[in-house]
């Protein structure tokens, strides 16, 4: 499709998300996507059945960890109340769920599972992992690694990698509900001790049919990426990391795994 087709499709779009969700639809709200009358109303009533349900389907694909937490009855409802309350930006269900995670924070009868927000944000970069383009890292990037002083090089993620800092075990509550057989107990247990976990979620490297990965990072990896994210170089997130982290087994991992993109040299100061 030319350019002007996909800006065209996407106003189309646009205007039939306004007129779906518009408490009274109107002609002018979405134009040549609407007919006149009756038949105008039961065209959007049914857009309206027809999109929820497609966005449930969805969301159900998107936010596994939330679906088995609340059970697809209680799941379902919350759907129908995100899809009013939040009603989508994008034609593509791909990105229906983009939101959920902030909503969850807002529904009061879920503030009993005050780790569910960071679940969702967990799942939803499992999502958004297992779509990412490939990593673009080069063999110029690993020369440089080799050349170039620490401190006047940072390393760039790619889509591949996400990480998630939580105050939740996200990643012991996440692996519980995979599991048929779950220690309910433990899970439990680190709720209630407050145990924070900073998840590494990524597609392993060269098997777009892979399944996404999802790990805790010891303290001094996560202290580590956490430096990386903010733009420190290399040599001040190694200080960052500390003497336990293990950067060559780390730099084996991620270029095996495709976390990387680029090796960059910073900008002279």
């Amino acid at each position: 499709m030319s350019a002007p087709g996909i800006a065209a499709e996407t106003e189309r779009q646009r205007r039939l998300l306004a007129a779906i969700f518009a408490p009274q639809a109107d002609a002018a709200a979405c134009g040549e996507v609407c007919q006149d009358g009756a038949r105008r109303q039961a065209g959007l009533a049914a857009y309206r059945g027809n999109g929820l349900a497609h966005a449930c389907n969805a969301l159900r694909m998107q936010f596994p960890t939330v679906l088995a937490m609340l059970g697809t009855q209680a799941f379902d409802a919350l759907c129908a109340r995100y899809w009013r309350a939040c009603p989508p930006r994008r034609g593509d269900l791909a990105w229906v769920g983009e939101e959920l995670p902030a909503y969850l924070a807002t529904v009061e009868d879920l503030a009993q599972w005050p780790w569910l927000p960071d679940s969702a944000r967990l799942d939803w970069a499992a999502w958004q992992t297992s779509r990412a383009a490939p990593p673009r890292i080069s063999a110029a990037d690993l020369q440089r690694l080799t050349e170039a002083d620490p401190a006047d090089l940072t390393l760039q993620f790619s889509a591949c990698v996400g990480h998630l800092d939580s105050a939740w075990p996200i990643v012991t509550i996440h692996q519980a509900h995979q599991q048929a057989d779950a220690d309910w107990a433990a899970v439990r247990q680190a709720i209630a001790a407050g145990t924070g976990q900073t998840a590494c979620i990524w597609r392993p490297l060269g098997d777009p049919s892979a399944a996404v990965q999802i790990e805790a990072l010891e303290a001094a990896t996560s202290r580590w990426v956490a430096a990386l994210a903010r733009g420190a170089n290399i040599a001040s997130a190694l200080d960052a990391a500390g003497a336990a982290f293990d950067f060559a087994a780390w730099l084996r991992q991620a270029i095996t795994q495709g976390w990387l993109d680029g090796v960059v040299v910073l900008p002279a100061e």
